[in-house]
């Protein structure tokens, strides 16, 4: 007994925070190098073949793609994404479902969120405008319209998305559908009717050029999304504290503050916030909390199982009599067996890393010709020098141009450090774990 407590005592800690472990493409991707980032998955896909990994590589190849200017190849990609990814909603799954996928022994194959089966939809879209594709346009927009509207949920759980309407209002009116751009705009404006820069935007965005000009659609990707850590939290469940691992949304620093578009030289405006994707998914996590912890709880019950087993057994070991010492021991013991269990069992952490955290938008109308577009980026640091990323334009009557930025390459790479360890028994969200976690029995 003594050894087997020996061991127990050697081998658990106590568990702090730590930088989020970052893959080499990741780093590759934020040090400005999207192309080498899209050959290191592109590789491990090749390696990996039907891995449970396989469909997010995807995803985080989409998006090296397009800040590599392939967006075809991403569009390609996406669509393809779209037809085999399946969605995991944390705010309605079972808890058993729940318990089954994010707190696996054996990572299973990877589910999507229904904001990031969204974005598939968003960025194909995107990536089809960028090339002129306007029909293959038209249908991812019609793709997203299914999800944002949502037949099957109430009102209040469906993703608000002005700039995937206004996305899907660009697409649609190019593609010649003028009815169902029309619809699309009009959900845009009633998600932001008291937003008048929004509203400008919008207008911006729904005007088709005049006779003899041309337009130019600048979106710019800023910033980086929140991304899922390891967390360890501790529960008081039926007289016990419980510890367990969950998937935590993390924020990151990053984005530029002000960003402008020139074209020749002369200012042509101020892209617009359309979509707040970090916000959007720190309020979503804020609902799937209880769901989540709840879950955990589920995952752990076989692991107070075990540490209970090992109390009870030092406790009532036959070659020695009751005292308060054994008492003491035993529950040492079972509390140490349990933090071995959890450290043992982490979470699904996987997620779509290499999301901007906001879409920023501006058209513009201009006359036929070659132009040269500047993007403009400044931080929020005072005396930090702008950065500048070029484009040539060359644009026809009647015809839309689209500049795709994806701001993130040119920030750098910065660790991102997941929570410390917090005991949430008392908080709302774990009260409500606590009742799912009741009702469920």
């Amino acid at each position: 007994m003594r050894a087997a407590l020996l061991g127990l005592l050697l081998t658990a800690g106590c568990y702090a925070p730590a930088n989020v472990r970052a893959e080499p493409y990741q780093r590759a991707f934020y040090r400005g190098h999207p192309d080498r980032a899209a050959d290191m998955l592109q590789q491990r896909l090749d390696e990996e073949g039907s891995s449970p990994d396989r469909d997010v590589l995807r995803l985080e190849l989409a998006s090296a793609l397009v800040a590599a200017g392939r967006d075809a190849d991403a569009s390609a990609l996406l669509v393809d994404a779209d037809d085999e990814l399946e969605t995991l909603d944390y705010t309605r799954a079972p808890l058993d479902t729940l318990a089954e996928w994010v707190f696996a022994r054996e990572p299973k194959p990877y589910r999507a969120t229904r904001f990031e089966r969204l974005l598939v939809n968003a960025q194909a879209l995107l990536g089809f405008l960028v090339e002129g594709q306007a029909q293959e346009a038209a249908v991812e927009a019609r793709r997203a319209r299914v999800l944002l509207l949502q037949s099957g949920l109430p009102d209040d759980e469906r993703y608000a998305s002005v700039l995937i309407w206004a996305l899907a209002g660009v697409a649609l009116q190019h593609a010649g559908a003028r009815g169902e751009a029309d619809d699309a705009f009009r959900s845009a404006r009633e998600l932001c009717h008291d937003d008048p820069a929004r509203l400008s935007a919008l207008d911006a965005l729904q005007s088709p050029p005049a006779a003899g000009q041309g337009s130019l659609l600048v979106v710019v990707q800023n910033g980086r999304a929140p991304v899922r850590a390891q967390a360890i939290v501790r529960l008081w469940v039926d007289h016990a504290l419980r510890r367990v691992q969950f998937p935590a949304l993390v924020a990151r620093p990053g984005g530029y503050a002000r960003i402008e578009v020139e074209v020749d030289d002369a200012l042509a405006g101020v892209p617009v916030p359309l979509l707040d994707v970090g916000a959007q998914a720190l309020r979503r996590y804020d609902d799937e909390l209880p769901r989540l912890l709840a879950a955990a709880l589920v995952a752990a019950v076989p692991r107070a199982f075990a540490s209970d087993a090992v109390a009870r057994a030092i406790r009532h070991d036959d070659d020695h009599h009751h005292d308060t010492t054994r008492d003491v021991l035993a529950d040492l013991a079972g509390f140490l067996t349990g933090e071995l269990l959890a450290e043992a069992l982490p979470a699904d952490t996987r997620c779509w890393t290499l999301l901007p955290a906001e879409f920023r938008v501006l058209r513009v109308p201009l006359l036929p010709g070659a132009h040269r577009v500047d993007v403009t980026l400044q931080d929020s640091a005072l005396g930090a020098p702008p950065r500048r990323v070029e484009w040539q334009v060359d644009l026809r009557q009647g015809e839309l141009a689209v500049i795709d930025c994806v701001t993130a390459v040119e920030e750098g790479w910065a660790d991102v450090q997941a929570p410390g360890e917090q005991d949430l028994t008392h908080t709302l969200a774990g009260q409500q774990a606590l009742e799912l976690l009741h009702a469920a029995d």
